[in-house]
């Protein structure tokens, strides 16, 4: 070989492998390569040794790779396996939500009597010809505070393994008397106080490519279930996923904080049976007291049309059905719902599937408030929603109920028709407007056909109608807003004694907010309602007051 060929072989080779470190590295390697190796190539212009002959260098390249370059320290630091610490481990595990709510009520009287002729006087034991005194009724104010906590971990110590707790505590600032108009629940309890536990599980899940193992979870604490109804146990549930099904079985004692029930066995299940990608039979069934059992159809025809029915039996009478279809394309401008309702018979609970349990608890000695039945009615709902630019969207609904019977109408229970229509408008960047107008009437027989005075099937209200109007404004990217707004009522009523035209009322409200950070927010409302005649003793005007702090990690 020729020296001039040798050369030629040389720098074809010191081009390809310069070529496959290049590739391989990427060029910022390649240029901290050309930055490190440039002050020993000057360096070597200075050196006193021979420079080797292009044999040399031919002969060890074809021996093996040259010997390892000593790298500087300071530029390359070793790398050093840390431990993390439980502390740190468990915090990559856990989440964590919490509010804090305070409420403030005041409420102002016009001084008038009760209809039954109570006065907001002192007792001082002699006849009053103005009437009779009671004083706590017409307590102004009350302040109360509620917390709630939802926390847990997922997968920490065991990446099969969930914990996850909700707990809540609410209670009076200030105490309230009896029959005045801030009176809440939370006064039934000892000391206008109450610590729950809603929630405390810990769930053993699959992991995926383990066969049926990747879909099965079993869950035991106190859970909260919803099925045929909303079931509150402390028990347990297992589930298991599948692609063509997935089933959960539940069981327990029912839990409850507002009576000490006899009955406490409970038990249900879900089964969801996947016919396919856009079909669904899912069964529900619950056993307290009464089984009840509820049948659903869900069907979707192409990507904008969705159908889906239900059938329910309570204690093995047929009580509801019910029909509905969606249309909702994907350019989300339109969505348009229409449902059928029929209430079948009035064989189930009355509102409440627990009512029917006996209660031990010392406190509600008094029965309970009877609401009555519910009545067989059919019911047809329209409700649309059409964006028509940008800045503007239009929504409207109607709704028709018809009871089977007139003879079965009560207070709480009549036939009617009710119309909403509203708009939302975005007039500018980060404002947005939005005003509604509701009208209802009701069917109601006249209450002269009334046999006895404490017959009120035929009594409240006849018509209702609302004008309300509301502005909401974002600053700062997002990070504080306010929202105010005004409503207008007129209401008319009867009873056996007084039919009541265009009672008229309103109010109006107001709120901000402000995002402190990725996981904390504050927020304030304040609304204020004025007098309604209706009420006696007169109010002059009720205001209520909501703060409150919302954070999670």
């Amino acid at each position: 070989m020729t020296r001039l060929a040798e050369e030629r072989a040389l720098l074809n080779l010191q081009n390809a492998a310069a070529y496959r470190v290049c590739s391989q590295t990427g060029f910022a390697i390649g240029w901290l390569i050309l930055t490190l190796g440039l002050p020993y190539a000057l360096s070597g212009q200075e050196a006193k040794t021979p420079a080797p002959t292009v044999g040399d260098l031919w002969n060890t390249l074809l021996e093996g790779a040259p010997a390892p370059v000593s790298h500087d320290p300071a530029l390359t630091p070793p790398q050093v396996g840390g431990n993390i610490s439980a502390a740190g481990n468990f915090l990559n595990h856990f989440f964590f939500e919490g509010r804090s709510d305070y409420w403030r009520y005041d409420t102002s009287f016009t001084g008038n009597p009760t209809v039954t002729g109570i006065i907001n006087a002192p007792n001082t034991g002699v006849a009053n010809p103005s009437g009779y005194p009671y004083p706590s009724i017409f307590q102004p104010g009350a302040n109360r505070i509620e917390t709630l906590l939802d926390l847990g971990t997922r997968g920490w110590g065991w990446d099969r393994l969930d914990t996850h707790f909700t707990l809540r505590q609410y209670q009076d600032l200030t105490p309230v008397n009896p029959g005045a108009p801030a009176e809440n629940i939370i006064e039934t309890f000892p000391f206008n106080r109450q610590y729950q536990v809603l929630e405390a599980s810990v769930e053993i899940h699959g992991k995926p490519g383990e066969g049926y193992g990747s879909g099965f979870s079993a869950e035991i604490g106190r859970l909260n279930v919803y099925g045929a109804e909303l079931a509150t146990l402390d028990g347990g549930s297992v589930s298991l996923d599948r692609p063509n099904f997935d089933i959960t079985l539940y069981g327990g004692r029912r839990y409850t904080y507002f009576s000490d029930p006899v009955q406490r066995g409970i038990a249900g299940v879900n089964f969801n049976w996947k016919l396919g990608p856009d079909t669904s039979i899912e069964y529900d069934g619950l056993w307290y007291i009464k089984p009840i059992h509820s049948l659903a159809f869900r069907r979707r025809f192409g990507p904008t049309w969705l159908l889906s029915s239900y059938f329910r039996t309570v204690g093995g009478s047929p009580v509801d059905f019910s029909a509905q279809v969606i249309y909702a394309p994907g350019s989300g401008k339109t969505t348009l719902r229409g449902s059928f309702f029929q209430k079948l018979s009035n064989k189930d609970f009355f509102y409440d599937y627990t009512l029917n349990a006996r209660d031990n608890d010392t406190y509600n000695v008094l029965p309970r408030l009877y609401l009555g039945q519910i009545s067989p009615y059919s019911q047809f709902v329209v409700d649309a929603r059409r964006t028509l630019a940008t800045r503007l969207s239009l929504g409207a609904s109607v709704w028709f109920r018809r009871l089977n019977s007139q003879n079965d109408q009560g207070p709480y229970d009549t036939s009617f028709e009710d119309y909403r229509v509203n708009s939302q408008i975005f007039p500018m960047r980060k404002t947005e407007l939005f005003f509604e107008y509701h009208q209802r009437n009701s069917d109601r027989l006249s209450p002269l056909n009334a046999t006895t005075l404490d017959n009120v099937s035929y009594s409240g209200e006849t018509s209702v109608k609302d004008l309300s109007g509301e502005i909401r404004r974002s600053f700062g990217e997002g990070r504080f807003g306010l929202n105010g707004g005004v409503y207008y009522r007129r209401v008319s009523l009867q009873d056996q004694f007084y039919s009541l035209n265009g009672l008229h009322q309103s109010g109006w409200l107001a709120g901000a907010w402000w995002k402190l950070d990725s996981h904390s927010r504050i927020f304030l409302d304040y609304n204020l309602d004025n007098d309604f005649f209706l009420f006696t003793p007169d109010l002059k005007n009720s205001r209520a007051l909501h703060t409150g702090v919302v954070w999670k990690y």
